[in-house]
């Protein structure tokens, strides 16, 4: 048994950066759903990729906001019904996270909120940065 906490060996930014940018396959795989909704069996065919690491991409790709299921279905070449994907016209941008300065401003704002007894979506939106006093 270990009595040791097992460090992290994903580094966080590193991987934040990966998922705003798609590169190599997953860049390829984009591309192609920009111009014109596919199915994996489909992108498989057009790329010549193997199935793994094609769905690999895709699921990628989709956890990630740069594409979404059509609402559609296509038949594949093995007569099995399969999700046809499109693209995201506006991906999500990445949340950076607030600097020590932001957030210190931002709980002085929130305790000025709070003795001038403002509402609770105010002092909420104030914590959250949606909003300043």
């Amino acid at each position: 048994m270990r009595k040791t906490e097992r460090l992290s060996t994903r580094q966080t930014t590193s991987d934040e950066s990966f998922a705003r940018t798609p590169t190599g396959v997953r860049a390829k795989i984009l591309e192609e759903i920009k111009h014109y909704p596919r199915s994996v069996d489909e992108l498989m065919r057009d790329l010549e990729l193997s199935h793994s690491t094609c769905s690999s991409a895709v699921n990628h790709l989709m956890r990630h906001g740069f594409i979404a299921n059509l609402g559609v279905t296509s038949i594949t070449r093995a007569g099995r019904r399969c999700i046809v994907w499109e693209a995201v016209e506006d991906p999500p941008q990445p949340i950076t996270a607030p600097t020590r300065r932001d957030l210190e401003q931002r709980i002085s704002s929130a305790i000025a909120a709070i003795n001038a007894q403002l509402p609770r979506e105010t002092i909420l939106a104030i914590l959250t940065g949606a909003s300043h006093v």
